[in-house]
């Protein structure tokens, strides 16, 4: 059973919270969390329980489907393993990223005991070791006694990344202030010297962004010492993040400072304020904010920042006890932290990072003045300021106070009132015709604006000699909005959402961003954030966003724009349309099937509801749901809907309607998967030809159109003109920035690569349609399938301990997406492929078995492709040279051929060659030598007409040497 993206992001949240307490202090916020939300907690106790355990971020998930995917995670290092030169002695902690273990050196080149901090399985992809390289270079430029530098780093035995550190034998900052009882003045000296180590870090352009008490330690000698330094820096820049809202980053959510939580720029500030925090706890034993897990980004927009004097004055006497001894009561401790301390944690905690100290050096300058008793830097905020802050945050007291304050008022009016009616009535006629007026006007101005750009076209009357291209006129629409329609905000706003959507479909992509989010701006405006019109905007400027390839950007604002119109009564009607379709597509690459369903499926009902059966508008509704469909898999499902998109399009607009071209490219696309290639190559030359004769050169349309070809012909063998087809969209939508159809470009280009025998070359490419997917959609089901072929091409090219390498990548990826059969089967065909070539027969003979069974539930009997997964495994079960064995890849191979020999099949060559190779090693080993070797010279100039991995043609050429066959 998934978990909602919503409700994980809380689970998370609090996970991260709670994992880095010590026992009693998590029981205690455990508790607390469970009178809150009994739920919440038993599932921050069960993920809790699961960290201790073995593999316990790598189970449940596509891993089930995968079983062999485990032994790639690893199991946790344990006392007496190796990292590097280094063997691990004992424990010294842990927490959400990795383990810290205290080793020694081994290799003779030196005597020293080193922390050494392994990272969890599922955080060592190659992305991330590579940043660590670069990284180690500049973090050793850190030469600070109170800086713990960062000594050397690499891969350990199971492949997982470590970082060694030098050892601190010492406690946390707060842990040794409390044993020790110390004064206030001692410890504002601990985290004054600590702030100097910070400063002296972003002075080497380096900022720590995860600052808390575990991250400061204090040596036997006294001395703070900070570490971990550009690690987090690191690990977000590449790429795997904590779960914040909707997206993920590393940080520790008590610590982190609001930018962080919020997704805003992070600098040095962002440590100032994290100081601010540790030094509040430092002094009174608590942070000065309350987070709730569930609302992390609503309590870091909102938050009411306590004073610390106001925290020691609520503290219970044991608890002050605790941390000073018999040396400070509580009416003490407020004395002492008041005034100017109160002042320096205020200013760190600043909600804007321009209002907080400038630099972390400014902040422990400000706490050695109140050492030495000077006067300090930072002031109070000013009573506008305060005043203006009290407002926001208690609004509704603020509009209670005001109420009643007119209702004192409203006394005097009652006298006024008969008065008013009589002009109210006069007022109300006049009003009407003031309102008739201003709708003429509204008109006059529309018209004048349309006739203004049509002018353009005239010979006569326009400015310049050429008549300008739709796109041109557009865009001169938007400055005319500007220059005629400021006075009216409204119909300005309107104006410009209708213009944005139209240079959408005119694939000026980034002009229409631009246009969308000033129609917003607009709309927010005139008629506020709430209001159904700012909510459509929202949408739109949205659907600007996605299409220029930024996903993950669009998501959050088409689910804003939905709920905002859905809170507006808007649910059933056709203001909900383009942000639930949208939102379905999300759905469908985030691998959610039944929410992307049950989206597209409402989506269509309400359109019908609203323009009936046949409506043109019913077309685009009826390709989401098709597409959803499609990649379930419901193939015939989606051919109905989407011919029944084609009908009301062509009886509509007729056959050469652009977006006849969509639909015959989708319906080519589904028929392409069902073995039905000359019917699907029919298709896409008719959507190709309305493409060609409809569209600019060069439209994003005509690049998806020849991309499917390419993919078509390249699994036809008419390589050629796929690679004529595929170049033609690359230099298309390579102008663009990085998006989901220029990454499948790219993997449909290392397809043909591979097709060609240039693996090595089909290995970057798809290198680079990893990257570019993940940019554009995040850790999507697209990134998962493209480093699976990765992995593909690396067996093909004989790289195979790369290929293992990639497989962990991909079972990385799969691991956060919601459990999908034809992912895990894809992942399940490509792992029996580099299991086979490593020689580990039965463990390929598991994986191809959940091929076809997977193959054989998805296509028709009789299908090739059903025949090509009874082949392969049929080749790992004769490896395994059993009898048992044998006799079951016999029957598999035999119904393959029957497959594959039969007079409509589609005549690939490669299968049948694969499948004589099978049968030849087979019936060599039952001793029929004569029928091998008619098998090995049928097998070798089959396998010759399309380029085989080197694993397959080496094993061929040998069986031919043995038998005394001659190579093709």
């Amino acid at each position: 059973m998934s978990v909602p993206a919503e409700r994980w992001a809380e689970i998370a949240a609090s996970f991260d919270e709670l994992v880095e307490l010590a026992p009693a202090q998590r029981a205690a916020r455990l508790a607390q969390i469970a009178r809150e939300d009994p739920a919440l907690a038993r599932e921050v106790e069960a993920l809790l329980a699961a960290d201790e355990a073995d593999h316990a971020l790598l189970e449940g998930g596509a891993m089930q489907a995968m079983p062999a995917f485990a032994e790639l995670a690893g199991g946790d290092a344990s006392v007496g393993a190796v990292a590097g030169p280094y063997r691990l002695l004992r424990r010294l902690g842990e927490g959400g990223m990795g383990v810290v273990w205290l080793a020694e050196r081994i290799d003779g080149a030196y005597e020293q005991h080193v922390a050494v901090k392994l990272l969890r399985p599922g955080m060592d992809s190659h992305a991330i070791v590579r940043r660590f390289l670069q990284e180690r270079r500049i973090l050793a430029r850190l030469s600070h006694p109170h800086v713990v530098r960062l000594l050397d780093g690499g891969m350990s035995a199971s492949r997982r990344p470590y970082y060694v550190m030098e050892y601190v034998d010492g406690t946390t900052i707060t842990q040794y202030a409390a044993q020790r009882q110390a004064d206030v003045r001692t410890r504002v000296a601990l985290l004054a010297v600590a702030a100097d180590a910070v400063a002296y870090a972003h002075a080497n352009l380096i900022v720590h962004r995860d600052l808390k008490p575990s991250n400061v330690l204090v040596d036997r000698d006294g001395q703070p010492r900070v570490l971990d330094f550009g690690i987090a820096k690191l690990i977000e820049e590449g790429g795997e993040q904590t779960l914040t809202g909707t997206a993920w980053r590393v940080l520790s959510p008590a610590y982190a400072a609001p930018e962080q939580i919020l997704g805003e720029p992070v600098g040095t500030a962002t440590d100032v304020y994290a100081l601010g925090l540790v030094l509040c706890e430092l002094l009174v034993g608590e942070l000065p904010q309350r987070r709730r897990a569930a609302q992390l980004a609503e309590d870091a927009t909102k938050e009411i920042t306590l004073r610390a004097s106001t925290i020691a004055s609520g503290l219970p006497p044991d608890r002050v006890a605790g941390l000073y001894g018999a040396a400070l009561d509580r009416r003490s401790l407020v004395r002492s932290v008041s005034g100017d301390l109160d002042l320096i944690i205020a200013t760190a905690l600043q909600r804007e990072p321009a209002r907080r100290y400038a630099t972390a050096a400014a902040f422990a300058a400000d706490l050695r003045r109140w050492l030495d008793g000077r006067p300090i830097e930072a002031r109070a905020d000013s009573a506008a300021y305060r005043l203006g802050k009290f407002v926001r945050r208690h609004r509704a007291g603020v509009a209670a106070s005001a109420l009643v304050a007119c209702a004192l008022l409203g006394g005097f009016g009652v006298a006024l009132w008969q008065a008013g009616v009589a002009r109210q009535q006069a007022q109300r006629a006049d009003a009407e015709r003031v309102l008739a007026q201003r709708q003429l006007a509204r008109t006059e101005r529309v018209k004048d604006f349309i006739l203004a750009l049509f002018r353009e076209q005239d010979p006569i009357s326009r400015a310049k000699a050429r008549a300008r291209s739709a796109t041109d006129l557009v865009r001169e629409g938007v400055v005319q909005t500007d220059a005629t329609l400021a006075s009216d905000p409204d119909l300005q706003a309107e104006l410009l959402r209708d213009l944005g959507e139209i240079q959408i479909g005119l694939d000026d992509r980034e002009n229409a961003a631009q246009t969308l989010e000033r129609a917003w701006n607009l709309q927010r405006r005139a008629s506020g954030a709430d209001s159904v019109a700012a909510a459509k905007a929202l949408a739109s400027y949205a659907d600007a966003v996605s299409a220029g390839g930024d996903m993950q950007a669009a998501e959050p604002m088409f689910r804003d724009a939905l709920a905002r119109l859905r809170a507006a009564g808007e649910g059933q009607t056709p203001s909900i349309l383009p942000a639930e379709s949208k939102l379905a597509l999300i759905e469908l690459v985030k691998a959610n099937h039944a929410e992307a369903e049950r989206l597209a499926r409402h989506a269509l009902e309400v359109a019908r509801a609203a323009w009936g059966g046949d409506s043109v508008r019913l077309v685009p509704h009826l390709l989401t749901l098709g597409k959803v469909q499609q990649e379930i898999p419901r193939y015939e499902d989606a051919l109905r809907t989407y011919r029944e998109a084609l009908r009301i399009t062509v009886g509509a607009s007729g056959e050469e309607h652009v977006r006849t071209a969509m639909l015959h490219a989708s319906i080519a696309d589904v028929l392409r998967v069902l073995d039905r290639e000359d019917e699907a190559l029919a298709e896409y030359a008719a959507a190709l030809r309305v493409v060609r004769a409809q569209l600019p050169a060069g439209h994003a349309t005509l690049a998806s159109m020849l991309t499917r070809v390419a993919d078509l012909q390249r699994r036809r063998g008419d390589l050629d003109a796929a690679e004529k087809a595929i170049d033609e969209a690359i230099a298309i939508l390579a102008a663009g920035q990085a998006s989901g159809p220029y990454a499948q470009a790219l993997q449909f280009q290392a397809d043909l690569l591979l097709a060609r025998g240039r693996a090595d070359a089909a290995v970057q490419r798809y290198a680079q349609a990893v990257a570019t997917f993940r940019a554009a959609t995040g850790e999507s089901a697209y990134v998962a399938t493209s480093t699976l072929k990765r992995a593909g091409a690396l067996v093909r090219a004989g790289r195979l301990a790369e290929a293992e390498a990639a497989c962990l990548e991909a079972q990385g990826v799969l691991a956060r997406l919601p459990q999908d059969e034809y992912l895990g089967g894809y992942a399940a065909s490509v792992l029996g492929e580099l299991r086979h070539a490593q020689a580990r027969y039965a463990e390929a003979a598991a994986q191809r078995r959940i091929v076809l069974a997977l193959t054989s539930k998805i296509y028709a009997a009789g299908h090739p492709e059903i025949a090509v997964a009874r082949i392969a495994l049929a080749d790992s079960l004769v490896a395994m040279r059993d009898a048992a064995q044998r006799a079951e890849a016999a029957t598999l191979l035999e119904d393959a051929r029957a497959v594959l020999e039969r007079p409509d099949a589609a005549g690939d060559a490669a299968p049948l060659g694969e499948l004589y190779l099978a049968r030849a090693a087979l019936r060599l080993d039952e001793g029929d030598v004569a029928a091998a070797r008619a098998d090995v010279g049928k097998a070798m100039p089959r396998l010759a007409k399309k380029p085989q991995p080197e694993n397959t043609l080496r094993r061929a050429r040998e069986l031919a040497r043995r038998l005394g066959v001659r190579p093709a």
